[in-house]
């Protein structure tokens, strides 16, 4: 009777032994399972926001590049033009171009987001460096505008080169930016690629 008393505990304790392991093993394999869906659902997410990013960027950024590269055509088509018509009209390109670059970056605030996303060269401390770079060009080209409508007929002459100068150096300032706005583009692409492949 000892034996088939001692039989019948031990063959309880090994369903408890059992058991207990089973459901050890089973809570183990769940939490593995839901770490495992957890970690692709964060990566999923986050690279659903790098995309969302990355076509805004290429959104602005295309619009930009295609304002600028208009302006700077009309400029270096246009900057020897010799009257206050023509300044009056290279200038309020000047405005359009500002006031279209300003509604983009208000309205796409997504923008600003790509350098935590991507490694590229116009970070938000050479945007904001080149903004006042190009607010100082600015500026200068219309003082000279101003300049040449209220001097004399015989010193319009060197206010008119120093006015070509002024948009030279403005059209070669927006080309590099035009340039460093394409090479990130090139960046935000290849990394898209890379990751999506």
């Amino acid at each position: 009777m000892a034996n088939e008393s001692l039989l019948i505990q031990v063959s309880a304790f090994s369903g408890l032994i059992g058991a207990l392991l089973t459901q050890g093993m089973t809570g183990m394999l769940s939490y593995l399972s839901d770490k495992r869906k957890s970690n692709s659902e964060l990566k999923k997410t986050y690279r659903d926001k790098k995309i969302e990013i990355a076509e805004n960027f290429y959104f602005v950024n295309g619009e930009k590049m295609a304002i600028v590269k208009k302006n700077i055509e009309y400029w270096k088509n246009y900057h020897n033009a010799r009257s206050e018509k023509s300044l009056d009209f290279l200038n309020q390109e000047l405005k359009n171009m500002k006031a279209y670059m300003d509604d983009l970056d208000k309205d796409n605030w997504k923008y600003n987001l790509i350098s935590l996303y991507f490694d590229v060269s116009l970070s938000t401390e050479a945007v904001i460096a080149s903004n006042l770079k190009s607010k100082e060009l600015y500026l200068t080209v219309l003082d000279l505008t101003d300049a040449i409508k209220h001097a004399l007929a015989e010193s319009k002459g060197d206010l008119y080169e120093l006015y070509e100068k002024a948009i030279k150096d403005l059209c070669d300032h927006y080309e590099a930016i035009v340039k460093k706005m394409a090479d990130d583009m090139h960046i935000v692409r290849s990394s898209l690629l890379q990751q999506l492949s």
